[in-house]
């Protein structure tokens, strides 16, 4: 039997909707839309065992990212109340 197809973008119309979304600078936006669709595959990135958090690099090596351009979106990420630093890692609130 076949898994069932993910549909990549299925947070969009919410994530942008929100409030948030237009005082984000670009690289925040798209790290944040990104986010949403790991956090359906990787239930850890929302709701995080006990030190379990997501760590930078992890989320670098998930997004294709440069980890120096991901910190400063990720500053404004956790500044706007979207992600949440835990555990020396990151849990995504907003989705």
């Amino acid at each position: 039997m076949a898994a069932p197809r993910q549909r990549f973008g299925k947070h969009a119309r919410s994530v942008m909707a929100d409030r948030r979304w237009v005082l984000l600078p670009l690289a925040a936006r798209a790290a944040w839309l990104q986010l949403t669709d790991i956090g359906d595959v990787m239930p850890e990135l929302r709701h995080p065992r006990s030190g379990g958090a997501v760590q930078t690099d992890e989320l670098c090596r998930l997004l294709s990212a440069d980890q120096h351009d991901l910190a400063h979106a990720l500053e404004h990420l956790v500044l706007r109340g979207i992600l949440e630093p835990l555990d020396g890692g990151y849990r995504l609130k907003a989705f």
